[in-house]
């Protein structure tokens, strides 16, 4: 794989959570209210009203970019993943909590692993091209070491398999026929490599189920329809891998998040590919480099905005280490310097947040005194008898 064009996605990635994480888990329609229209990275304050503990600093990127670094260097002087070098660089960094901001999904379960159908790991995926070569088992280790579910799997997989499509055709569109080849191959590797997802604790059999409805699911998808078509198409498929019964497809689960980014590719302007994807609201933190990973495979880095990368924090140390990886040269006495900026700045958002919530006015947490015999009044039963009510009344007198 060209290195130059892997590094482009690994930026596209830190520069797409740096501008979503602040806004998510908002409402399309609040985001509207509050900003109107997104130009830059936006400081969420006015929108998180009674909130304000969920801020996060805009321009900066989260634990998820962060660990995207760690494999993405781990990986380039390796033949096959191997996650006890990832979680030896971590244990090496000390507390990890003074490092990595706002972990989410499987990153707040590194050690114990974690088994719902979430989206997290899709934007780790293209880290894997980053390993000297592919092995089907190392991609099948690489998944089921971060999570076991069968619809994450399946989804990851499929994220792979579009990806190297892209790669290997040197595509410049995300048409059904390509998204159609992916769902295929994901199916046949399931079929394929069933012994070594057991081998490595899946459920084959739930895993190839999940490919089969992912691959439903993408043979009709309604790319040319409009979103509730997609909507009333996709959240069927979603809701059988999952607890919850969705309506929306902005919500962190993989089927509802894969083909939404995908719609938003193959809808919007390329210039305005993540603003416009923004504008969807809910799990944007994931939805917005998730379209910025396949875009950038798809156009190359031109598609993010420029203002986005020049306003990046800490853009030259990102840059440094960006162009350390394209020349295979990134050292782990770098990556230990790097990290060590990192718990700098994750300490300087701590108490730029704790500045703010200084100025919190808290809610008014007063207790009335309880009369238990007043109270009851509250609470009269119909059913009681004359004796019943002669024994309260003679205790309230005692009162």
């Amino acid at each position: 794989m060209d290195r130059t064009q892997l590094s482009q996605i690994l930026h596209s990635i830190i520069v797409a959570d740096a501008f979503a994480s602040p806004l998510d888990n908002l409402s399309a329609e609040h985001i509207h209210n509050v900003f109107s229209t997104l130009h830059d990275y936006t400081d969420p304050t006015p929108a998180l009203k009674h909130k304000l503990h969920l801020w996060k600093k805009p321009g900066l990127y989260t634990a998820l970019s962060q660990y995207c670094i760690i494999l993405s260097a781990i990986n380039i002087h390796s033949q096959f993943f191997n996650y006890q070098h990832v979680s030896q660089f971590i244990i090496s960094l000390g507390d990890s909590s003074h490092v990595f901001r706002h972990p989410q999904g499987f990153l707040q379960h590194l050690d114990s692993l974690y088994d719902s159908p979430t989206s997290e790991l899709l934007i780790c995926i293209p880290t894997l091209f980053f390993l000297q070569k592919q092995h089907p088992e190392s991609i099948i280790n690489f998944i089921l070491t971060h999570n076991k579910n069968a619809a994450t799997f399946s989804s990851s997989l499929f994220l792979y398999n579009l990806l190297e499509e892209i790669f290997k055709r040197q595509l410049i569109t995300c048409d059904t026929s390509v998204l159609h080849t992916a769902a295929i191959h994901t199916v046949e590797f399931t079929h394929t490599y069933s012994s070594a997802i057991f081998d490595n604790g899946g459920n084959p059999q739930k895993v190839i189920e999940a490919a089969k409805d992912l691959y439903l699911m993408i043979e009709k998808l309604p790319l040319t329809d409009d979103e509730t078509s997609l909507t009333q198409h996709c959240v069927t498929f979603a809701s059988r891998w999952s607890k919850n019964t969705y309506t929306r497809l902005n919500v962190n689960h993989p089927f509802a998040l894969l083909p939404l980014a995908v719609y938003c590719i193959n809808t919007y302007e390329k210039d305005s590919l993540l603003f416009s994807a923004i504008k969807r609201g809910g799990k944007v933190s994931l939805l917005v480099p998730l379209v910025a990973i396949i875009a950038t495979a798809l156009y190359g880095f031109d598609v993010i905005p420029q203002m986005l990368i020049q306003n990046l924090i800490n853009k030259k140390r990102i840059s440094q280490f960006i162009k350390l990886l394209q020349e295979n040269s990134v050292s782990i006495n770098f990556l230990h310097e790097f990290f060590m900026n990192e718990e700098k700045m994750t300490r300087k958002e701590h108490e730029e947040l704790e500045s703010k919530l200084k100025h919190v006015t808290p809610k008014s947490s007063k207790k009335k005194t309880e009369d238990k015999y007043s109270s009851m009044t509250y609470h009269v039963v119909e059913s009681w008898t004359k004796l019943d009510k002669a024994k309260w009344k003679k205790e309230r007198r005692k009162k």
